[in-house]
């Protein structure tokens, strides 16, 4: 029911995606998140209620989704997992896809139109952090195991290994097709 409820609440806020899901209205899908699942019917005004029926579809949402959700909207979409009914699942998949929580309308029915802008501004500037300092981190352990501990290879000389594994490869099927020209003709000769 809760899960059915916050649903509910982002719909309002998407009446696009509110009324996409009008078409399927009577109709029942699971939805599945790391914490919560809960099986919903699409009610005649495109919003879900709980149902006990048993769903003709399911949705499923990784963790990944949420952390992907974030930075990559496409990647993130890429997790849920449609099952059952292929035509329901992908039409709500899309229509739950659609949703995205307006922190700020929220917010601001609580402090005013200004302090929600400031806060949820604020909010997003400290979500890139951890992802900042997470990319900052990589590149410098890259840094230190390539140039400091020697590690890791500088492209360049993955490059020039490469290009000699190349011309290795080359000059071996040349000498196969010697190899193979001069047994063949090898053989003719101790045939005549």
């Amino acid at each position: 029911m809760l899960l059915a409820g916050v649903l509910n609440h982002l719909l309002g806020q998407a009446p696009a995606a509110q009324a996409e899901l009008t078409r399927l209205a009577g109709r029942t899908f699971a939805v599945k998140l790391p914490l919560f699942a809960a099986n919903v019917v699409v009610m005649p005004d495109g919003l879900l209620a709980h149902s006990e029926a048993e769903p003709e579809a399911t949705l499923t949402l990784p963790l990944q989704f949420f952390t992907l959700r974030l930075t990559d909207p496409q990647a993130a979409s890429r997790q849920v997992v449609l099952a059952g009914d292929p035509e329901l699942a992908s039409k709500a998949g899309a229509a739950l896809g659609a949703l995205s929580w307006d922190a700020a309308e929220d917010l601001s029915r609580l402090v005013g139109d200004i302090a929600a802008h400031r806060i949820v501004t604020s909010g997003q500037s400290l979500a890139k952090v951890p992802l900042a300092l997470g990319q900052r981190f990589t590149e410098t352990m890259v840094e230190y195991l390539r140039d400091e501990d020697r590690l890791l290879p500088r492209k360049e000389a993955v490059t020039a290994f490469c290009d000699d594994v190349d011309t290795l490869r080359n000059d071996l099927a040349r000498l196969e097709k010697r190899l193979a020209r001069l047994e063949a003709d090898f053989g003719a000769a101790h045939i005549e």
